[in-house]
């Protein structure tokens, strides 16, 4: 599937074919134009099944998304939370994995959403899939990227660079305790957007910004220095916090509590709380 862009941002069609890289940057730029933080939203492939995620993802799409970052169900998902952690064994039990996340991908570009999307994934789900294959199969699912929770950057080079090859952006993560060049590393590495953790711990739904948080971003946008984006997840649920954080950060992601949403109150409750926290990223 081929996704196109045009001057007047993320999401609208033009003349000429732009990969994924380019099209996720362009969403943050187009948020950044429009005064404002981008904000991306993640949900779980397969959870509570295929067809709600998929309606989930959609609502999110449609009420405020920016991006979109798909989850794929692995059994033993060390960087998340109860919450996550949860939504990906009732989905790895279901059969989920991998495929789920491609047939979700799919299923909304057969929606007509044009947002970029990502899946956010450990490694061992895509070394299992065929590796290089599994980046093919991503392409023509209409994916645009990989967020990697586990793999640091450099350390598989020539899967990054098949990754590349075919357009596919890179997101690599660092957190409060990343040396200096290993930062430089991961920014180098990532082609999308850098994904900056502003806490110690795992994935999940916190009352308050990490201590730290706003001293960290400062840092690697400092590092950053306008190379690509920087976008703040982990531990963020709710206005106040992505409010707070938008003046520092070019994105905000946020994933426990829209999972905790679904599973709650449905693929409708997804979408009331996408609304709520995007507006919240305005700098205006």
């Amino acid at each position: 599937m081929s996704l196109r862009l045009t001057d007047g941002g993320a999401g609208s069609p033009t003349d000429a074919a732009a990969d994924g890289a380019a099209r996720v940057r362009a969403a943050f730029a187009a948020a950044a134009d429009a005064q404002r933080a981008a904000f991306v939203a993640y949900i779980m492939a397969g959870f509570p099944s295929d067809d709600a995620a998929v309606d989930a993802a959609s609502a999110a799409l449609s009420c405020g998304a920016d991006l979109l970052e798909v989850g794929v169900p692995f059994s033993d998902p060390l960087a998340d939370g109860p919450v996550i952690a949860d939504a990906g064994r009732v989905a790895v039990a279901a059969g989920g994995g991998f495929d789920s996340a491609l047939r979700m991908i799919a299923s909304l570009r057969s929606r007509g959403h044009v947002q970029p999307i990502m899946v956010m994934s450990y490694l061992n789900p895509l070394l299992a899939a065929g590796g290089d294959e599994a980046l093919r199969r991503l392409v023509a699912a209409g994916g645009d990227g990989i967020i990697f929770p586990d793999l640091p950057a450099g350390e598989m080079p020539a899967f990054e660079r098949a990754a590349t090859d075919l357009g596919l952006a890179l997101t690599f993560l660092v957190a409060p305790n990343t040396s200096d060049a290993r930062l430089e590393g991961a920014i180098r590495a990532s082609t999308g957007f850098l994904y900056v953790v502003p806490l110690f711990g795992v994935t999940g739904a916190r009352e308050n910004v990490a201590a730290g948080a706003t001293a960290l971003l400062a840092r690697v946008r400092a590092a950053a220095a306008g190379r690509l984006p920087v976008a703040a997840g982990f531990g963020i649920s709710n206005a106040e916090q992505a409010a707070a954080l938008s003046a520092e950060a070019d994105g905000i992601a946020v994933g426990s509590a829209l999972v905790r949403a679904l599973r709650d109150h449905g693929p409708g409750a997804v979408g009331d709380l996408v609304a709520q926290l995007a507006g919240a990223c305005s700098r205006a």
